[in-house]
């Protein structure tokens, strides 16, 4: 029983804090503002701030350095993965017959990180903490 209940909330920790809900199924003309466009099978980590929400100085030095250290460890980029920090203000990804478009402005917090593994579509991470084993999984 225990075994159950701690599966059960590993289970609703890691559908939480992964969020896919910002971004939208569009069609594949859509252009993008100020940005990417990524078409699969190419594996993509994008790491972006929000800048309409503020944070801390600390906050915002600790997300830097978490993400030097991440481009650090799986840089730097190949023909078919990047890594790395990016100031667009939207992102588009292909994948097969379907188009997703992510805005960051409309994100609800300050720093993110955008995974694309090139066969599902992007995911959104907010809880630093999980950047790196989730990177392992997609290189």
């Amino acid at each position: 029983m225990k075994k159950l209940t701690l599966i059960s909330t590993l289970i609703i920790l890691s559908l939480t804090s992964c969020n896919s809900r910002f971004i939208e199924n569009v069609e594949a003309g859509k252009k993008t503002k100020f940005g990417f466009e990524v078409t699969a099978p190419n594996k993509t980590v994008y790491f972006v701030e929000n800048e309409k929400i503020n944070t801390s100085q600390i906050e915002s030095i600790k997300f830097k350095n978490t993400t030097n250290k991440l481009y650090n460890n799986y840089g730097p980029a190949t023909d078919i993965f990047y890594i790395g920090r990016t100031n667009a203000k939207d992102l588009k990804f292909n994948l097969n017959d379907k188009t997703y478009y992510l805005e960051i402005s409309k994100l609800p917090k300050r720093n993110a990180m955008v995974l694309f593994d090139g066969k599902h579509k992007p995911k959104i991470v907010f809880k630093s903490k999980k950047f790196e084993k989730l990177i392992k999984k997609i290189k």
